[in-house]
């Protein structure tokens, strides 16, 4: 057995303690990811929104707080945040909705489309919680799907007739309503900058 005397005792418990505190701040930093981010809620923010952590140069936390909207994917919620957007009345509209500065990027235009994924905005049909005040939008993928992008290209939806209107809830819903002649999908060429992310 190693005895050790009360001075190299003290070291390592200094050691040690120090070793546990980092791997706390390691692991209360927020997770992110290429596509995806995790970020945790705040009861002392409101309902829509999110404080997301951020290490400075001293390795203190700081918090900014960023609206988190919500959308279906493939039947089931799921949350974005906005920060960019190619169009000004977009800009416009989201800053206003969401009481959150977003950037005017006009060159995500100028992205491919196969760097796009499809997201389906209604303007008219069922009231609701979208920035346009009906059904909440529609996008084809998360982070865990094939063709996933954090930029979307906004496709309009319009009901051809607004008392048959329903809640869609995935893209299939929304084309198979196009090819029954209910509604109508006008591509924009507006990209928006949303990323998908993970409330814990």
């Amino acid at each position: 057995m190693i005895k050790f005397q009360l001075k190299e005792k003290l070291f390592i418990i200094i050691i040690l303690a120090t070793s546990i505190s980092l791997i706390l701040q390691v692991n209360s930093n927020t997770a992110y990811a290429q596509n995806s981010i995790t970020i945790q809620n705040d009861s002392s923010t409101s309902s829509n929104d999110t404080l997301i952590g951020l290490s400075n140069s001293t390795g203190s936390p700081e918090y900014i707080s960023i609206p988190v909207s919500k959308g279906y994917v493939n039947g089931n919620i799921s949350y974005f945040i906005s920060t960019d957007a190619s169009e000004v009345k977009i800009v416009s509209s989201v800053s206003n909705s969401t009481k959150f500065e977003i950037n005017y990027s006009p060159s995500l235009v100028d992205t491919p489309e196969s760097s796009r994924q499809q997201g389906y905005v209604f303007i008219n049909g069922i009231k609701g919680d979208s920035p346009f005040t009906f059904q909440l939008p529609v996008a084809s993928a998360t982070p865990a799907d094939k063709g996933y992008s954090p930029l979307f290209e906004i496709n309009y939806v319009k009901w051809n007739d607004e008392s048959n209107a329903s809640v869609l809830k995935s893209v299939n819903e929304i084309i198979k309503s196009q090819n029954n002649g209910e509604l109508t999908i006008t591509k924009s060429n507006i990209v928006i900058n949303s990323p998908f992310v993970q409330i814990k």
